[in-house]
């Protein structure tokens, strides 16, 4: 029997272990190797940041729902990936040491959050990226009495060599890896603010480590900068944070942004354990390049799917389901089922939530790529599309199998 390994319990892996499954059945042993048992719905992760979802509303037990679609499921921590013998190695919650064979690999694991690159993180800095963030931000915003609040993301440390197979215009270069929750967080704080009628005591400066939003079409962002305009937020560019102090932030060449609360996408860099792994499975971020259907250009049983992969830029969440899709339909067919599988065009899709002021900015937008959509739509209707996408999401636990109609409708 074919034996094939999912590394990751996100979107991109999830994705790609649910869709072959569900396509191979009975020809392919599925094992999905996640460090904790538990996913989250992270793109509602603000939503508990400012108190309208609890973390538990977000949770799927991967060892309850995987069992039950066919797939096999191991908690444990990857360590590293030995491409040249099809080994990968992980630590057990016992802090034991594992391996496994594969015949195929998909790896899902992403990127690494990189806090210990911003001094004085662990003292002062708030974030959304885990369910452990969100929750210590909702407490710190619940007790705020006023000030400065800043939110920005951190640089993105990609790879550059050696490239992926894809068209070059498809890797664009990005000094953030995703700065869609930056935009959000910023609308929600007003919301927020506003509904406990604080607005004139909160001041906020939305920074970003190069041009803000810059994998939007120029129209777009002069909308946002019009947007932040109305909404007296200050927005700064190419503010490369290297510290956070109790009252401000400081960035690479010594400037400083006032900040009492300092909300961050931290610094993103290659996953340690792509880093350990055999080394020309990666590029020099430590990301795997792979061709147009997620395959390493080096190792032909290696997918890589999601922010593991290098040409998915930005980080964003419909490019890893995307990504595991395809790698899931490739796979699919070299295990003898005929499958059609979906071309990779990568395209800006996301929604940024407003839920206290009821409204939500759906974008979409493939002018980074050399495409002509540029859509940036403020609407009721799209905070709805939001929340019904979060009840899809946590009925389904986490098998969209319908995503690829619903992300634009």
């Amino acid at each position: 029997m074919t034996k094939v390994l999912v590394l990751g319990g996100r979107f991109g892996a999830l994705t790609a272990a649910y869709t072959l499954k569900r396509l191979v059945g009975s020809k392919a042993d599925v094992k999905v190797i996640n460090k904790s048992r538990f996913s989250y719905f992270r793109p509602a992760l603000p939503h508990v940041a400012i108190g309208v979802r609890d973390v538990d509303e977000l949770k799927v037990d991967l060892s309850e729902a995987l069992p039950e679609k066919g797939i096999q499921f191991q908690e444990g921590t990857v360590e590293k990936i030995d491409a040249k013998s099809s080994m990968v190695y992980y630590t057990k919650p016992d802090g034991s040491m594992a391996e496994e064979e594969y015949d195929y690999v998909i790896v899902g694991i992403g990127a690494h959050l990189a806090t210990e690159l911003v001094k004085g993180w662990d003292k002062y800095g708030y974030s959304v990226c885990e369910p452990e963030f969100a929750t210590k931000l909702r407490e710190k915003i619940e007790s705020f009495q006023g000030g400065n609040i800043a939110i920005g993301s951190g640089p993105f440390y990609q790879g550059h060599n050696p490239k992926p197979k894809v068209p070059e215009n498809f890797v664009p270069n990005a000094d953030s890896a995703c700065e869609g929750p930056v935009f959000e967080m910023s609308l929600m704080l007003h919301g927020y603010f506003k509904k406990k009628g604080m607005l004139d005591k909160v001041h906020v400066t939305v920074f970003s480590p190069g041009e803000y939003l810059s994998d939007l079409s120029p129209n777009s962002r002069k909308a946002v900068a019009s947007i932040y305009n109305q909404l007296g937020i200050k927005l700064v560019h190419n503010f490369r944070i290297k510290e956070i102090r109790e009252h401000e932030i400081v960035d690479e060449k010594g400037n400083t942004i006032p900040a009492d609360i300092t909300i961050l996408l931290p610094p993103y860099t290659g996953n340690p354990a792509l880093k350990n792994s055999t080394p020309d499975l990666v590029d020099d971020g430590g990301f795997i390049p792979t061709d147009l259907n997620m395959v390493s250009i080096k190792y032909d049983n290696v997918y890589a799917v999601g922010d593991a992969n290098s040409m998915t830029v930005p980080k964003l969440g419909y490019l890893a389901v995307m990504t595991g899709r395809i790698a899931a339909q490739h796979l699919a067919n070299r295990l003898g089922v005929p499958t059609k599988v979906d071309k990779y065009y990568p395209t800006i899709v996301c929604v940024a939530d407003n839920p206290y002021e009821g409204y939500a900015v759906s974008v979409k937008d493939d002018t980074w790529y050399g495409g002509t959509v540029s859509i940036a739509d403020p609407a009721a209707v799209n905070h709805l599309k939001k929340e019904l996408f979060t009840k899809y999401y946590m009925w389904t636990k986490g098998d969209m199998a319908l995503e690829k109609f619903l992300a634009s409708w």
